[in-house]
């Protein structure tokens, strides 16, 4: 874990920039880092956890979530540094947007891990993941990512839904 930032308040920001969800955005978003980092020199975050978007008033990149149909072709696969499976829907763009979307987990010292970062709004997390709600499963049935933006775990896709 390495100093990643500083709030407002003066607490401390940390991050896994090798092996986490946060690295994989990192690498396939040039630019995210810089834009997490201007979002959280201007906050001052008390509570635990911290699962916000922030429409930053610009251009950040393109928002690999997309709405989808049964006209799109769909597939599953696990995304690198990851154990759950993911929506993806091949032959489409990602789209522009002006958010980034960031979760944090505050330490017992009161200081924040951040934990993933994205471009693009916040959504319910995928099905099988730990925490899931119940809109997770409705609204990952009509959304995706777009395919071939995000690296995957060789061996793993399937047109099979895991969350059925």
């Amino acid at each position: 874990m390495k100093y990643f930032s500083t709030l407002a308040n003066g607490k401390k920001v940390y991050a896994d920039l090798s092996s986490s969800h946060l690295a994989t955005h990192f690498a396939d978003f040039p630019g995210l880092s810089t834009l997490v980092k201007d979002f959280l020199s201007t906050q001052s975050f008390s509570e635990s956890e911290v699962y916000v978007d922030h429409d930053m008033g610009k251009f950040c990149g393109n928002s690999d979530l997309v709405e989808t149909s049964d006209s799109d072709e769909i597939v599953y696969a696990k995304r690198l540094n990851r154990d759950t499976y993911t929506r993806f829907a091949k032959g489409r763009s990602a789209v522009p947007t002006s958010y980034i979307t960031v979760t944090l987990q505050r330490d017992s010292d009161g200081n924040y891990e951040l934990t993933s970062a994205w471009i693009g709004q916040i959504c319910p997390l995928f099905p099988d993941r730990p925490g899931a709600t119940p809109e997770s499963k409705p609204f990952w049935a009509e959304h995706a990512l777009v395919w071939g933006n995000q690296a995957i775990q060789e061996g793993t896709e399937t047109t099979s839904s895991p969350w059925d």
